[in-house]
C-alpha cells in the first residue's frame, strides 16, 4: 500500500512576531533567532530523505526552507499557494493599533476566524480554497515518499485543520509555533496525524516561549 508522509512546518521567526505586528503579505525577513530555528530544523530533519520541499515564495518562509533543505541538496519549489493569508489594511500595524482601529474585526478574528474577511484583503474561506487546493495538487502529484511543505501560521492551521478532517471553522483550536514541525501520513485519501506543532528539536536554543501570534 502507498504511503506518502507531509511535514509542515511554520517559517522561522522575524522581528514582527515578538512585536505583535500582523505580517501577511509583506516580505519580511527572518530574525537572528528566526535563522536559528531553521537551522536547528535543519538538523533535526538531515537524516530524513525529502522526496520535495515546497515553500511559500515569501522570503521569511523561502529562506527557511533553503536552509532545511541545504543538506539534502535540493531545490526548493516555491508555490504562491502557501503565502501568507493577505491582511490587506491590517499589515505592518501592531495588534494594540489594530485593536484600536478595528475592534469589532479583531475580537471576530479572535472568537470566530473563520467568518473574517480582512478590510482590502483575503477572506479566510478564500484563503482555504487556496491554500488547501496547493495541498492536495502536492498529495495527488506525489503519493508516495517524504514531502516537506514550509508555510506561514494561518496557512499551517488551514492545511492542520484540513488533514485533521475538520472544517474552516477548526483554526481557532491549533496552534503552530515558529519552525515547529507537524507530520501527517497520507495513505490514498485517508489522512492520519503524527505529530503537531513539535518544537522539541528548538529547545536547545534556549530562546523565550514563542506566542500565537
Amino acid at each position: 500500500m502507498s504511503e506518502m508522509e507531509l511535514i509542515i512546518i511554520r517559517h522561522g521567526e522575524t522581528a514582527w512576531n515578538r512585536e505583535r505586528v500582523f505580517r501577511g503579505m509583506r516580505d519580511i525577513r527572518l530574525s537572528q533567532q528566526g535563522i536559528a530555528q531553521a537551522d536547528a530544523t535543519a538538523a533535526a530533519l538531515k537524516d530524513k530523505v525529502f522526496d520535495a520541499i515546497y515553500s511559500s515564495p515569501l522570503k521569511r518562509s523561502l529562506v527557511t526552507a533553503r536552509r532545511i533543505a541545504k543538506p539534502h541538496e535540493i531545490a526548493v519549489r516555491e508555490t504562491i499557494g502557501f503565502a501568507d493569508i493577505s491582511y490587506g489594511s491590517w499589515e505592518g500595524l501592531q495588534e494594540d493599533t489594530v485593536a484600536s482601529q478595528y475592534s469589532k474585526l479583531l475580537e471576530k478574528w479572535k472568537e470566530s476566524p473563520a467568518k473574517v474577511k480582512f478590510p482590502n484583503g483575503e477572506s479566510i474561506k478564500k484563503a482555504w480554497k487556496r491554500v488547501n487546493s496547493s495541498l492536495r495538487e502536492i498529495i495527488w502529484t506525489h503519493g508516495t515518499g517524504t514531502v516537506v511543505i514550509v508555510s506561514h501560521r494561518i496557512p499551517v492551521k488551514l492545511m492542520t485543520a484540513y488533514l485533521s478532517g475538520r472544517k474552516r471553522d477548526a483554526i481557532g483550536e491549533y496552534r503552530h509555533d515558529p519552525c515547529a514541525i507537524s507530520v501527517f501520513k497520507v495513505v490514498h485519501r485517508d489522512y492520519k496525524v503524527v505529530k503537531l506543532n513539535d518544537s522539541s528539536h528548538l529547545e536547545r536554543l534556549g530562546l523565550p516561549p514563542p506566542e500565537d501570534f
